[in-house]
């Protein structure tokens, strides 16, 4: 099932049984999600969750060390929606749009309607947010901040990496689990 969270209501559309071809084992790469829309993906792998103690119900925060970009990234996810433990690796990636061309003429409850296929097909928890606050640290360092409607982000790692990310920005958060 895949999972689309919105700020006004979380949409599902159910996954086929089917893979499409050749091409789904290219998608569980960081470099096959370069395509039009997709600003930033890497594999993560989950350091904790929670650190701090759990603050809400139905809410963790992940906190996730970056395999290739060495990206540090701390997360807020629905924990009904999206479980996972300390050690699962996931793929995340932020998108301009879920648009598989890039494209931003289809609105968002299309694609989890299923009308239309899209980065939700390859991917198993969505997120839609927008970018609020960029930050630099130290030297090359930098800060992205994205707020899903209350469900946080927080990017840090080399600016390089990160550049394409622009504040004020709507951006989509995607999840897969096993990477």
């Amino acid at each position: 099932m895949h999972t689309v969270q919105t700020p006004q209501s979380t949409l599902c559309r159910a996954s086929s049984t089917t893979t499409k071809g050749a091409l789904a084992a290219a998608e569980r790469t960081p470099a096959a999600a370069a395509m039009a829309g997709v600003v930033f993906q890497d594999d993560f792998e989950v350091a904790q969750i929670n650190p701090e103690g759990a603050k809400f119900e139905k809410v963790n925060r992940l906190v996730c060390k970056g395999v290739v970009y060495e990206i540090e990234v701390l997360l807020d996810v629905n924990s009904e929606l999206f479980e996972c433990e300390v050690g699962d690796k996931l793929t995340v990636a932020l998108a301009t749009s879920l648009s598989t061309d890039g494209s931003a003429e289809a609105k968002p409850i299309d694609y989890a309607r299923g009308a239309k296929s899209s980065l939700l097909d390859q991917f198993d928890y969505a997120m839609h947010g927008t970018v609020y606050k960029f930050q630099h640290v130290k030297d090359t360092k930098v800060e992205v901040y994205v707020s899903h409607g209350g469900l946080l982000a927080r990017f840090r790692g080399d600016q390089r990496h990160l550049k394409k990310l622009k504040v004020d920005a709507e951006v989509f958060t995607l999840l897969r689990k096993g990477s």
